[in-house]
Order: C-alpha cells, then structure tokens, then sequence
C-alpha cells in the first residue's frame, strides 16, 4: 500500500503541487486517483463497512501526501471523514446512497460546525431545525466549511426548535440540490490553497426527520472531528518533515563567507531541534491514530495534545526553514513559503491551539480532584498519580 502511495504521491501529487498553491485550484482528477488507491477508504473494509482498525495506516498517508500538498491530503480525509461519519451513525438510506460514492471521489461531502458567531464556541451557534411533521426546517448559515462550493451533501450541526445556548442538537445530513441550501466559495485562504472551502446557507430547507445522525448531534460531531483532528495532527508532520528535508538540503548547499551554512553551529541547532521536534510530533500522533483505531473514538487528551504539539512546532519550524533559505524563503512560489503558510492554518483549524491548551489543563484539573488516574498525561507505565 505505501509504495503505491508514494508512486502517487511522486508522480501525480508532487509535480501538481506548486501549481494548486499558485493558482488555488480544485483538483479532482487527484481525488480520483487517491480513490483507485482505496485512501478515502482506510477506515472501511472491502464491502465498504466501517473497519477504524487501520486509522494510524490512514494518519500515515496524510503526512506522506502532507509534505507535498497539505491541500490533496485534506481533499482525502475530508473524505474520509464524511464516509466515516455517515458509515457509523446514518440511517441505511442514507449510508446506501452517499458512502461508495464519496469515497470514490464521485460526490463530496462537508462536515459543518463552525458559524460566523460560533468557532471554538460552538453552543453559541445559530443554525436551527425547526420540527415541521415529517421533516425539520433548516435555516442557518456555516462558514469555513470543506468542499463547501462543490458539495453534494453536507452533515451539519443544528439546534433543534431554538437558538438557546442549551438547546439540543441534531446533525442532519442534507442534499445539498434541495431547494433553499447553497454553498459558495468563501474568502481567499493563504494556505491549503486548492482545497475549496467557504459556505453554506439554509433557507428553510426542508429535511427528512430520519436524514440525521442516529446519535446526539454534538456527540456525533465531536466524534468526527477528532479524527478530523488527527489528521489535522498528520498534516503538521507531513509540514515538519518538508521543513526538514527542505532545510538541510538548503543548509548543504547554500555558501556563505566561503563555506557551507550547515557548518555553522546555530544552523546546526535549529535542524536539530527541528528533526527532534519532527519525531516527537509524528509519535503524539501515532498514539492518537492508534487509539482511534480501538474504536470509541480515541482518547480526546492524547487527540488534543498531538494536534496542539504537531501544529505549533510545524508553525515554529516553518518560520526556522523560511530563515536557513533567506530571501528564497519570501519567494510566495517556493515551497518553503507555502509550507510556512500551510502551517499557521493547522493552529488554527479543528479546534484552535489555545482551545487544547485550555481543554488539557482543565480535564487535567478535574480529574485530579476526582482522585481519578493522569494515565492520558502522565502515563500508564510511569508515575501514577501526580501529588500536591
């Protein structure tokens, strides 16, 4: 499997890439190709029912697409992550007429949370359905959403008959050709360019009661979004081992004051703490993977803190390789600055680094004072229980 990814990725991802960032267009001949692979379809079997026990192969082959297009692997596990979603909660109905298809690259799903007023906050959003007989009303508006313009059906987070903070939730799946919901391009990102992201809007869409996740929306959601997370983890490893690669091969062949800045030991130290922060990065992330791969959805804390470590330092090491090029480091067609731009949007998707700091530190709290083990923060085989 990974020699084919490879091959793909050399032949068909890399020599694109420079263009998807340059001219920030769609790429579904890739996504196409991926799913003649079986990418999109890692989590499921061969008769396309939900199987997670190959999620950390899944992480694998986003950080391999990653240090090349940040852009085609998240086309990929958006992809995933709809087929995923629909495979464990949906109706039959609904898992027979849209699974096979997304993860053949045939149609596209979006997974819509986020709202203008509601980001990390996401019981201040606004999107209702208001129960109507048979069917609920949509209406809402959802923004920074993935495949959004090009959307055939899209899993959207709403309260149910009010707009109260406290209002229950539902994730409706809708067909996005019913009439009253839209999608359209939002505004220009400065990473993941290519990828379409932007908007939907519901105008008193009418909804089937029974197209919804079988699960409390919220639940469902946050299910789907640590693997959203993980990969998003994924995505800051593949940025850390281009930086890498990238850097040293820089560092060997740039002189400077007639000899090789890789012989300068502050060049030295930063590839250094790069290949170190790289490693320590890409294991956080394997342990997330593979808990997702139990099933239950992972272990939010090790979930939390792979995201949070992967995408700052891939933001920190990005800066550091845009600093071993110099002025090819500001060149907005060389790849170093693509992957400086592609990794500030890894701090800030998927839950925010702040979010993850804030979320770690009170479970942590929490859990202390419950007299409950700190396995996810300090580790099963290594202290027990921290003491005040």
């Amino acid at each position: 499997m990974l020699d084919a990814v490879d091959h793909f990725i050399e032949t068909r991802v890399a020599p694109a890439a420079r263009a998807i960032d340059a001219d920030a267009d769609f790429f579904p001949d890739l996504l196409t190709g991926a799913a003649a692979l079986g990418l999109q379809g890692l989590v499921h079997d061969g008769a396309g029912s939900l199987d997670v026990s190959r999620m950390d192969l899944a992480r694998e082959v986003t950080e391999r697409i990653s240090v090349h297009s940040p852009a085609v692997a998240l086309g990929v596990a958006g992809a995933r992550l709809s087929a995923y979603l629909l495979a464990k909660y949906a109706p039959a109905h609904l898992r027979e007429r849209w699974v096979a298809s997304t993860l053949a690259a045939r149609t596209y799903g979006s997974f819509a949370i986020t709202e203008p007023d509601a980001g990390t906050d996401v019981r201040a959003l606004s999107t209702v359905a208001i129960p109507d007989g048979d069917h609920y009303l949509l209406s809402g508006h959802k923004c920074w959403v993935g495949f959004a313009p090009v959307a055939d059906v899209a899993i959207v987070l709403a309260k149910v008959g009010t707009t109260n903070r406290d209002a229950p939730m539902v994730a409706l799946v809708v067909d996005m050709a019913s009439p009253g919901a839209s999608g359209r391009p939002g505004p220009a990102l400065s990473g993941f360019r290519g990828m379409p992201n932007g908007e939907l809007h519901f105008d008193a869409v009418r909804v089937p009661r029974g197209d919804r996740l079988d699960v409390e929306g919220f639940a469902g959601m946050m299910d789907g979004l640590n693997m959203a997370r993980i990969d998003a983890a994924a995505y800051a490893c593949g940025l850390l081992r281009g930086s890498l690669l990238v850097s040293l091969a820089r560092a060997n062949a740039r002189q400077a004051f007639g000899r090789s800045i890789g012989d300068l030991q502050v060049i030295q130290r930063k590839l250094g703490r790069m290949a170190a922060d790289y490693r320590a990065a890409r294991e956080l992330t394997r342990r997330a993977a593979e808990s997702f791969a139990l099933g239950g959805g992972g272990d939010q804390d090790v979930v939390s803190m792979a995201k949070m470590f992967a995408s700052d330092a891939a933001r920190r090491h990005t800066d550091e390789a845009m600093q071993i090029h110099g002025a090819l480091g500001v060149v907005a067609d060389e790849d170093v600055n693509r992957m400086h731009r592609d990794a500030k949007v890894t701090q800030i998707f998927d839950g925010t680094s702040e979010i993850h700091e804030t979320m770690l530190g009170r479970r942590a709290l929490r859990m202390l004072a419950r007299g409950e083990p700190l396995t996810a923060f300090l580790g099963s085989d290594t202290l027990e229980e921290a003491r005040v």
